[in-house]
């Protein structure tokens, strides 16, 4: 049977897109490429990409927006969360204020990806720099949310390789979060001011203990509670029901597929990240593109922007 949707590919190629976030008030897709420490914003209206350097920082590893402030955005830096300012069409954004960082402990790890929750509150994963050595066979990483009460990061879970995809299912209260370097998805509980509980280990992407030459990357949700979590090394993302089925495989055509996001005005295209890095071997185009998978016949829930005080 043939395929029904459409994929669509958006230039310029970043070296590691990462971390899309849907912003429906401008219909825009904002972006980044990690290694190279760079921001997008795809216009939909007008079909292109604007792109800005941020002086002072060395990664960019993932991009959200404030709430209530057009122009300021929270990215994860190395070992800092800070807020910046850019206007989505200047080729310079400039750092306002730190907003948090790992402490001294966390020396030889960095942050990965990040995300809001439907109630505004920021979560984000870390990891063993690559600098530092292998994230896939040191598990230094952790899980944390940022508490804006106190201006400090709360740790909710540890001991992961690579921390990646984050998504929530409001209705359930279950919070989903993926590692990439155990190669599961977990799921969490989640209580009246944010923290997660009761853990445990609810899609393994490995078949009987073996790694199916792919892994779990970033991730979204749909209206009907299904995951969209992109497969590293996989040219694919897979659609996971609520019951551990795997409903679809919709496949992209770059290797390494580094994460997804629903948006459009209707929020029922899936736009997906990759990456050019050569990290297993030397990549193609259009690996490094965004691209725009239309025809699903899903519809992503709003993605939320961060709620800090003054």
């Amino acid at each position: 049977m043939a395929e029904s949707y459409r994929v669509e590919t958006i230039p310029p190629y970043t070296v590691l897109g990462e971390g899309p976030h849907w912003d429906l008030d401008r219909q825009s897709l904002y972006y980044v490429s990690l290694w190279d420490a760079l921001i997008y914003r795809f216009d939909y209206r007008e079909g292109r990409v604007y792109s800005a350097s941020i002086d002072g920082i060395r990664f960019a590893t993932f991009i959200v927006p404030l709430t209530d402030k057009s122009d300021c955005f929270v990215i994860g830096d190395t070992l800092r969360l800070l807020v910046i300012r850019w206007d989505g069409k200047s080729p310079k954004a400039s750092i306002v204020r730190e907003l948090a960082s790992l402490g001294p402990e966390h020396v030889n790890n960095r942050f990965n990806d990040g995300k809001v929750d439907p109630w505004g509150r920021l979560y984000v994963g870390s990891m063993l720099n690559e600098s530092a050595g292998s994230p896939f066979e040191k598990a230094t990483g952790s899980l944390w949310r940022y508490c804006d009460r106190t201006g400090t990061l709360v740790e909710q879970d540890r001991n992961m390789y690579i921390s990646n995809g984050l998504a929530w299912n409001r209705e359930t209260n279950k919070f989903y979060f993926v590692d990439s370097g155990a190669n599961h998805i977990k799921e969490y509980d989640i209580d009246l001011d944010g923290n997660l509980t009761n853990a445990r280990i609810w899609f393994d992407f490995k078949v009987d203990g073996k790694d199916p030459g792919y892994f779990g990357d970033g991730m979204t949700i749909d209206s009907e509670g299904n995951l969209y979590v992109a497969c590293f090394n996989g040219f694919k993302v897979l659609k996971i029901s609520p019951d551990k089925k795997i409903l679809q495989e919709i496949k992209i055509p770059a290797k390494q597929v580094t994460s997804v996001a629903f948006g459009g005005p209707k929020l029922d295209e899936l736009f997906v990240t990759t990456a050019a890095k050569n990290f297993f071997g030397p990549q193609q185009d259009p690996a490094g593109a965004v691209f725009r998978v239309t025809g699903l016949a899903a519809k992503g829930l709003a993605m939320n922007a961060i709620i800090l005080k003054e």
